[in-house]
């Protein structure tokens, strides 16, 4: 094995993901994670008090001691273990600084993994290795418990970042997604020098609670509005690549007679709102800023409207309505890039009835990966108004005019016949919740490999607007 690290730290937190990290990696042959060294109460693994003939009290006297011991346990291969944010600031602070030390930083939403410990905790079940025992229970989102776990992840994680670049050292930064993707794991096996790969996951750790967040939150109503409370751009600690987007003014949709304005966001709910808007008497589009402000000069106390789709529908609707396609002209270079230079598995030519449902969701994963690296500034595509982060998109609409409704597809119908019944102004006749394309093909392809995929390229659409899974 390369001799370009002495040993490893995860770097993590409870409900991120550690343990089938850990898991995959000592499935390598010359790695070995040796659990929570450095856990307060624990040295390795639950209820142990000494580990390689090191006690607690021990370890409190000398920490660097163990590190000492796990790489005369493993002489012939990179041993490591998991330190969390309340674990051995002294061990913290020396692995930082130490460049023969590989640090992988791994994270997960902060609200997911919130819900995650108190569920583990309620049921007193945080490991489980056989589906049959799964237990499922609800707890109560408390906002000031979230507020200090999401603090200490913040402050923790940012500590890290700083301590990396003032010593010009680099991590591999991994998410709770990325941890089941056995591609990425093998990166981290290169990252680390190893000579293995990771070819399958290891399924001896089953997922404790796979159900939707308001499956799983009794008072879910009431921690979606808590969460508005939360600085929105800081919640998951993560750096955010994407460029910061423009107004967009002429995409909004003013009504020439009533004080109504659509904010659209790509891929959403558009064609429903304009045919309702244009049914009132004419409706403005492409403005300039200038012609913006003297409509609102017109529409005094107007109100404006933007609707969110769910990420996983929202990506469909790109990949089944623009990047399928092949008579679309202005995606043709985009589609070309998808196949030639990203590996997007597309059908030359569509329709194609064998693109059947497997070969969907194939194609529809690989287009998933590509949008979390092109998100994330790491592609040479520009990002799409099609696909950008709804986050994104509405902070830009909030440098000329925030929306005064920021709403969910599920809420658009019942919101806009108040709105037209409070300004005496005829309701919409039928939904204005625009279809997806080939909805039906993904019902078929959706699973928790496409969730998990949509979560990893949108993680502050979820976090932020309060997304479940979307089925749920």
């Amino acid at each position: 094995m390369p001799e370009r690290f002495d040993y490893f730290v995860i770097f993590g937190g409870m409900r991120t993901g550690s343990n089938l990290l850990e898991r995959n990696l000592n499935t390598l042959p010359d790695v070995r994670c040796f659990g929570e060294l450095y856990n307060p109460y624990f040295i390795a693994h639950e209820k142990m008090t000494e580990y390689l003939g090191v006690t607690l009290e021990e370890r409190e006297a000398d920490p660097m001691r163990l590190v000492a011991s796990i790489r005369e346990e493993f002489r012939d291969g990179l041993p490591g273990f998991r330190l969390f944010h309340d674990h051995a600031p002294r061990v913290r602070e020396a692995a930082l600084a130490d460049p023969r030390c590989a640090k992988i930083l791994l994270t997960r939403n902060p609200l997911d993994s919130y819900i995650s410990w108190k569920l583990a905790r309620y049921l007193d079940q945080w490991v489980l290795t056989d589906a049959d025992s799964r237990r499922e229970a609800k707890v109560v989102f408390d906002k000031t418990q979230f507020r200090e776990q999401l603090e200490d992840n913040t402050a923790f994680f940012g500590a890290l970042r700083r301590g990396l670049q003032e010593t010009g050292q680099t991590a591999f930064e991994l998410t709770y997604e990325d941890t089941l993707r056995p591609e990425v794991l093998s990166g981290v096996a290169r990252f680390l020098g190893s000579s293995g790969t990771i070819a399958a996951l290891d399924t001896s750790l089953k997922k404790q609670n796979p159900g939707t967040m308001r499956d799983k939150v009794e008072n879910y109503d009431e921690m979606v509005v808590a969460l508005s409370e939360f600085d929105a751009f800081g919640l998951n600690a993560l750096p955010s690549f994407e460029p910061s987007r423009g107004a967009a003014v002429p995409t909004w949709l003013a009504s020439e007679v009533a004080p109504v304005l659509v904010q659209p966001v790509r891929s959403s709910s558009e064609t429903g709102l304009g045919a309702w808007l244009s049914g009132l008497g004419g409706v403005r589009t492409d403005m300039t800023q200038k012609d913006f402000r003297a409509w609102s000069k017109d529409a005094p106390g107007a109100t404006a409207l933007t609707v969110l789709r769910h990420p996983v529908a929202r990506a469909w609707a790109v990949f089944a309505g623009k990047v399928l396609p092949t008579d679309r002209k202005a995606f043709a270079d985009t589609r070309g890039a998808l196949v030639q230079t990203y590996g997007v598995p597309l059908p030359a030519e569509w329709p194609d009835p064998a693109f059947d449902a497997d070969r969907a969701r194939v194609a529809f994963l690989a287009f998933l990966r590509f949008l979390k690296a092109n998100l994330a500034g790491q592609t040479a595509l520009r990002i799409e108004p099609a696909w950008a982060s709804q986050l994104a998109i509405v902070q830009g609409f909030a440098t000329v005019r925030p929306p005064d409704h920021v709403l969910r597809e599920d809420e658009l119908d019942a919101t806009v016949a108040g709105l037209a019944a409070r300004n005496g102004l005829p309701g919409p006749s039928g939904s204005l919740v625009d279809p997806l394309p080939l909805a039906g093909l993904l019902d078929s392809v959706y699973d928790e490999r496409v969730e998990a995929a949509a979560r990893a390229a949108y993680p502050r659409d979820y976090l932020v607007f309060g997304f479940g899974d979307w089925r749920g």
